[in-house]
Formats: structure tokens, sequence, C-alpha cells
């Protein structure tokens, strides 16, 4: 068996092994049972370990680097990191709407208890 990667968190050695199965390779964590109730103290991590002969193979698909979305990184710059001002004026005119329309019955029947309450005090 060798090893390919050493990673501080269990979760990020299962992904690791879980990538190397979408793949059809066979990888095994290494680390001690007792470390995940021990919290973060842990300075070793754990390991993946694959056999021999595939340990290449395994290592190119976990450093394969990934390719750019171009379209998704510009739906992100367009859509995300906005401010409410930028918004289109129907946006934030409709938002506006729509929180008054959620304020409107409660404000109309706080409205009538104060009156109907002010009536009983003063008949």
């Amino acid at each position: 068996m060798s090893v390919i990667g050493k990673y501080p968190l269990r979760f990020d050695a299962d992904l690791a092994v879980a990538m190397l199965g979408d793949t059809g390779i066979e990888g095994v964590v290494i680390g001690d049972a007792s470390s995940e109730s021990a919290g973060f103290g842990r300075v070793d991590g754990f390991a993946v370990a694959v056999r021999n002969e595939i340990a290449k193979d395994a290592q190119v698909v976990l450093t394969h680097d990934q390719t750019e979305d171009r379209e998704g990184d510009a739906l992100d710059r367009a859509y995300h990191h906005r401010s409410f001002a930028d918004r289109p004026t129907w946006v934030r005119y409709s938002t506006y709407s729509v929180l008054a329309a959620l304020a409107g019955p409660a404000t109309i029947a706080a409205l009538f208890q104060a009156w109907w309450l002010l009536d009983s005090f003063f008949p």
C-alpha cells in the first residue's frame, strides 16, 4: 500500500477516497479511530492509501486541476455581492410592496384594537 495523501480531517480523507471511487480506484483511510472523539488535537491527521501499482494513477486523480468555469464565474459576479441599492427599480419597489403587504394587516388590527380599547375607557 502506498500513501498518496495526508489530510487533517477525516472528512477530507473520506472525500478523497470518494473521488478515487468515482474513477474506479479503491482507497482506504488510515487513521486512529479514537482521534475522532479527541477533536482537533491531532497533529498527524489521516492518510489515504491505495495499492502500489495504481498509486500514480490515484495521485493524478487527486491532483487533477479543475477546469475554469467562466460562465459560472460570470453569473456569480452578475448576481451576487450586489447591494440592495444597485438592484433594478422594479425589484426594490416590489420588495417594499411585499414588506408593506406583510405588515399591513397587523398594523390595521393593532389600530382597531387601540380604537376598541380607547372606546372602552371613554364610553
